[in-house]
């Protein structure tokens, strides 16, 4: 007896997050927690944000046993920013059986047909720039911070009823400390960016704590000029970016946080992230969430931690497209490389890189010659109108 209810009790969201140790049981690669503060995210976010997302989160029960779970979202401030009717899904786990799966995405559809949307796209968890897509190639290793990790098996439910891979983006894995720091390529663009560094005005700062406020406004900023003709580009919003910094804060490392300035203004952002992933598999075994939490932190800010953390995701290139130094992109990248080699990274991986980002596919990672390591599917289908 398969049943696919609303999410309305704490009982409920209980079940809802208890989905995911069902699924992965036996998964080794798989964390213990929810990588996501789904309080914050979902149950109680900040009422700016409430404002403009709605959202409804379902599960499936199997004879009483939760077995799956959905959220459906219409995202207000998208569907007013690019007048598409467009409503996402996201936050999918289920057991591998098609029945449950078409019951979550019914259920799904119907809350966001009700609404008035003629698309529904997906996952997202719960927007383009916190989580998107599943992988979609199969690469036994540890998820990246930030990135999804889900069985194989989630393409065929979603194709299965009906989803379509409409975009698809990948990570870049460097993972040879010969390879990034040793080899001759590595050397002579350090000797050009030595040389493009020496003439330009470009100034690099890290984002201060005290002033994290001014930072994420600038950041913020950035983020709406560089990405405003980019797929699935919505204006990004100070309060959902500070809940993001907030969140992140933890695990950042400040020196890491990179923004560029030409003649004291803000021209370019780039973070790279220490792979707190790395450090929470080691507290894995711990049965309190508290404990977990607190060896993971250790590990993430002691001394000599890269013995455990030994990479970092760089991500949120952000450069100002009026910038008159077109070199800035290239500045961000080489100075970011030389401050993780510099305190002991040799593992990095860039992600998320959509496959037709001109900046870092074109002009960086092609003339390193590298593969995609992991490849991430957002799907999509016109939903049924009432």
């Amino acid at each position: 007896m398969i049943t696919v209810e609303q999410v309305v009790s704490g009982k409920d969201w209980k079940e809802f997050e208890a989905v995911a140790d069902l699924v992965y049981r036996g998964d080794p690669h798989r964390l213990p927690d929810e990588p996501m503060d789904l309080d914050r995210i979902l149950i109680s976010p900040p009422a700016a944000i409430a404002r403009t997302r709605d959202t409804c989160a379902f599960v499936a029960r199997e004879d009483g046993v939760a077995v799956g779970r959905v959220v459906a979202i219409h995202d207000k401030s998208f569907t007013e920013y690019t007048g598409e009717s467009i409503g996402f899904f996201g936050f999918y786990e289920a057991i591998d059986d098609h029945e449950i799966a078409a019951g979550l995405l019914d259920a799904a559809a119907a809350w966001l047909s009700a609404r008035g949307l003629a698309t529904v796209s997906g996952p997202f968890g719960p927007s383009m720039f916190y989580s998107a897509g599943i992988v979609v190639d199969e690469v036994p290793v540890l998820p990246l911070v930030g990135m999804p990790h889900n069985p194989l098996y989630y393409a065929a439910h979603f194709e299965k009823w009906g989803l379509v891979g409409i975009k698809d983006f990948y990570s870049y894995l460097f993972d040879d400390p010969c390879v990034i720091y040793n080899r001759p390529e590595y050397a002579r663009h350090m000797q050009i960016f030595e040389k493009i560094k020496a003439r330009s005005e470009v100034t690099f700062r890290s984002m201060k704590y005290r002033t994290l406020r001014r930072d994420a406004r600038i950041v913020r900023d950035l983020y709406n000029k560089t990405f405003v003709n980019f797929w699935g580009y919505s204006p990004l919003s100070f309060v959902e970016l500070f809940e993001l910094l907030k969140m992140m804060l933890p695990v950042l490392d400040r020196r890491l946080t990179l923004l560029a300035e030409l003649n004291g203004k803000p021209v370019g952002f780039l973070v790279g992230i220490p792979d707190v992933n790395q450090a929470a598999a080691k507290a894995a075994h711990l049965k309190s969430r508290w404990l977990r939490d607190l060896v993971t932190l250790w590990h993430v800010k002691r001394p000599g931690r890269t013995d455990v953390i030994d990479g970092v995701r760089v991500d949120m290139l952000f450069v100002d497209p009026d910038c008159p130094d077109r070199a800035v992109s290239s500045l961000l990248i080489m100075e970011m490389s030389v401050r993780m080699r510099d305190l002991g990274f040799t593992r990095v991986e860039a992600a998320p890189v959509l496959d037709d980002s001109p900046w870092m596919k074109g002009s960086v990672l092609t003339r390193m010659e590298q593969s995609p390591h992991r490849t991430y599917r957002i799907f999509s289908r016109e939903l049924p109108q009432t």
